[in-house]
């Protein structure tokens, strides 16, 4: 019944459209980052609690034992440090489902609206492309085309007498021997870690430019990981996982983390494990071979679609500037401190 009115900000001046956009980028870039940083904090303070909750059953149990069997002296101190030991191991998985089950509740109440719909998970009928066989083993190549080129890295430092130690990786090497643990390994770990990063992360920075949201959630799925080794790795693998949800939908970037998690980190690796270094060095070669021969054949096939991809979703001049907001900078410098803190100890130690 009415003429559409202007487009008028206060006091009836027009709005800047540009001007516009970048403070809507800039406030949904810092909630975005406000909120990851709140469920990391969720999941180290569930962490805490359970933690606290294992070491007070520990306790627990050796001093029932001690007073069952009288020990007494350096031996049997050393027989409860063991014992404690092996708990805290048994227990590990159980702590770290626990854990990233709380954070996902958290995430869940604070966006069930977005995660609860078909189109978070499958995509908007029509948007996607279909996922072909061929293409999945592509996209795996890549994947191990990373963790042979990170492999290829570590050997080549440590030839230099300058080991890359990851303590994420070596905590998980040695925790890895429950059903549980495996179990977050190998896939309530990697669903969690998609909804959160490629699921709510990425789509809600989807609207300033494609390139954008899957670097953007690349970078923050790194540092999440407090680990120089260990973010390298989920920042290259982030890329591939973002451009498959991006393009194919949520389940499938899923479905390839999930792979590389329980299968060729896991079920293969652990198979290899069982030869022994013998073993761990053959699978090691063979995943290099793989991995270089995959990334040289995705290249010289796809490396021009690739960097069409990249030149026709490029994002606005002045979009990076978003890493600037507060949120966006405190995630950063926290989980930057942690993780050089953390490569130094192990360096040192």
């Amino acid at each position: 019944m009415y003429a559409p009115m202007p487009s008028a900000g206060s006091y009836g001046m027009p709005v800047d459209p540009a001007a516009a956009r970048r403070y809507a980028l800039r406030r949904t870039v810092n909630r975005s980052a406000g909120l990851i940083l709140a469920y990391q904090t969720i999941i180290m303070a569930a962490s805490m609690v359970f933690g606290l909750i294992i070491g007070v059953v520990a306790s627990v149990a050796m001093i029932a034992r001690s007073g069952a069997t009288g020990a007494t002296g350096d031996g049997g101190l050393m027989t409860d440090a063991q014992m404690a030991s092996d708990i805290m191991l048994r227990w590990t998985g159980m702590l770290s489902l626990a854990s990233v089950l709380v954070g996902f509740l958290f995430m869940l109440l604070m966006r069930h609206r977005m995660i609860l719909t078909r189109a978070f998970w499958t995509g908007v009928p029509g948007e996607h492309a279909d996922m072909r066989p061929a293409w999945f083993l592509t996209f795996l190549a890549l994947v191990i085309g990373v963790q042979s080129v990170l492999i290829l890295a570590q050997l080549i430092f440590a030839a230099l007498g300058i080991p890359l130690v990851s303590p994420t990786s070596d905590s998980l090497d040695e925790s890895a021997v429950t059903v549980s643990m495996w179990l977050y390994i190998g896939l309530i770990g990697p669903v969690v870690e998609e909804v959160v990063f490629r699921g709510v992360l990425m789509r809600q920075l989807r609207p300033f430019g494609r390139n954008f949201a899957i670097v953007t959630s690349a970078l923050m799925f790194a540092l999440f990981h407090d680990d120089v080794v260990q973010g390298v790795f989920a920042f290259l693998c982030g890329l591939v996982f973002g451009f498959v949800a991006m393009e194919y939908s949520l389940v499938w970037s899923i479905a390839l983390h999930v792979v590389n998690n329980a299968v060729i980190s896991g079920v293969l690796s652990e198979f290899a494990a069982s030869f022994g270094p013998t073993g761990d060095a053959a699978y090691a070669f063979l995943l290099m071979i793989v991995g270089i021969g995959g990334l040289i054949a995705v290249w010289m096939n796809h490396g021009w679609g690739l960097r069409e991809y990249a030149r026709i979703n490029r994002s606005e001049p002045g979009t990076y500037r978003s890493w600037t907001t507060g949120w966006f900078l405190a995630f950063v410098i926290i989980n930057g401190v942690v993780t050089l803190v953390s490569f130094a100890s192990a360096m040192i130690g």
